[in-house]
């Protein structure tokens, strides 16, 4: 096959797991013998040509990943998309694809896979692993909101009014049809069918990990031995992650006097102010040393991470569409303890390959912890459990065994 992967971010410069997916995909079906090229932005770039073969990076993002300016809308927006729109033609011309593999859209917007699905009706495929279809756009959202104060309002009404009055005139953003979709979890795509938009035919192909440098960790574990239980967090420091729910958890287990049995780690890094509210409660409650924050590292560092670690906390309270660290740690042989959200809940069985609670209840995720003191045992067995359901369902190698067998379907 012939594919075209279109990709707001790409490795090296990516924010998150669906971006790494897109790369490991990639690379596993040129191994097997496809032609694979990937147009992505130019996100991440300084400025200077990079020469990588089969990776091509011209495309304009939206808007900047950390602020929106809102003249751009009116100076750049219109030549960027324009710019897109011809840099995809020149694409599709020069590597003549079978198919367009539409990936991550976010901040990439609607108009260039709407062009596509124009010129290509047949020829486009999208793997959906967030909830960009549903997303509002960045423009229409920007300037929807009023401003924080008074006299910005003031200044921003009249823009506000032009802008919308563009978008209407535009017919943006476009809607897209997704007539060949699936997604990687049964969370995504009913929360997407529900919202109307993606066909109820849409179907689910699960994501998965490359497990063997989990499973070598796993083998060469560090036993606590008659040390405190070693917890872990890994991942951004944000809000939504609820790690102020894993804190909470130990102060309830200090009133009940076992926060000595266990030990928190947490691996990551996120805004200051709000790491420093993390670091507030902890002192607040008094489990400093129960809690250590470890800052960020490296991410092909954290498989040699887990092997010094026994429970991971999963806490997000925000529903990820299907979370890449479980089965990392699943794969690591880590008992997992998760929140209920999301497309994880189609990983995670309680009692029987993990332990999961509802999510922001620090009472559950204490009782849960309490329950595997009281049973050290259960790690072990629900570790096994856990990394035997990655082996068997959650595979990199299943996962482009479907994605080749779905996208060679198309092609039929």
């Amino acid at each position: 096959m012939r594919l075209l992967f279109l990709s707001n971010l790409y490795p090296p410069y990516e924010i998150g797991g669906y971006e790494q997916w897109c790369q490991e995909v990639a690379v596993s079906l040129r191994e097997r013998g496809h032609n694979v090229w990937v147009l992505t932005s130019r996100y991440g770039l300084d400025g200077t040509p990079v020469d990588e073969q089969d990776i091509i990076r011209t495309l304009h993002l939206q808007a900047d990943t950390r602020y929106y300016k809102p003249w751009d809308f009116f100076l750049t927006r219109g030549r960027q998309e324009r710019a897109n729109q011809e840099e995809m033609r020149k694409v599709l011309a020069d590597k003549d694809p079978d198919l367009v593999v539409v990936w991550g859209m976010w901040n990439l917007g609607r108009a260039l896979p709407y062009c596509v699905e124009q010129w290509m009706p047949k020829g486009v495929a999208y793997y959906i692993s967030s909830y960009w279809p549903s997303d509002v756009d960045i423009h229409e959202e920007y300037w929807r909101l009023p401003a924080r104060r008074p006299l910005a309002e003031l200044l921003k009404k009249p823009a506000r009014s032009l802008a919308l009055a563009q978008m209407r005139r535009e017919g943006y953003p476009p809607a897209l049809q997704f007539q060949q979709a699936v997604c990687c979890s049964q969370y995504v795509r009913d929360t997407l069918v529900q919202a109307n938009k993606v066909p109820p035919t849409t179907s689910v192909l699960f994501g998965g990990i490359d497990p063997e440098q989990f499973l070598r960790c796993a083998e060469t574990r560090i036993e606590a031995g008659n040390g405190p239980l070693r917890l872990l967090y890994f991942g951004s420091i944000l809000p939504q992650k609820g790690i102020y729910t894993a804190i909470e958890a130990l102060a309830l287990l200090k009133q009940r006097g076992l926060a000595h049995r266990v030990k928190l780690s947490i691996l990551g890094a996120g805004h200051p102010s709000y790491e420093a509210y993390l670091r507030a409660q902890v002192a607040e409650w008094d489990i400093g040393a129960h809690v250590e924050f470890l800052g960020r590292v490296p991410r092909d560092e954290i498989p040699s991470w887990l092997g010094f670690f026994d429970v991971f906390l999963f806490t997000s309270h925000w529903p990820e569409p299907m979370a890449r660290t479980v089965m990392e740690a699943m794969a690591a042989r880590l008992l997992v303890i998760a929140s209920e959200v999301g497309g994880q809940v189609e990983m995670l069985v309680h009692g029987e390959n993990s332990l999961t609670y509802p999510a922001k209840d620090a009472q559950a995720l204490a009782l849960c912890l309490q329950q595997v003191l009281d049973d050290p045992l259960l790690v072990s067995k629900l570790a096994q459990a856990g990394q035997q359901t990655v082996l068997e369902r959650f595979t990199l190698k299943r996962m482009v065994d479907d994605l080749e067998a779905w996208l060679g379907s198309l092609l039929e």
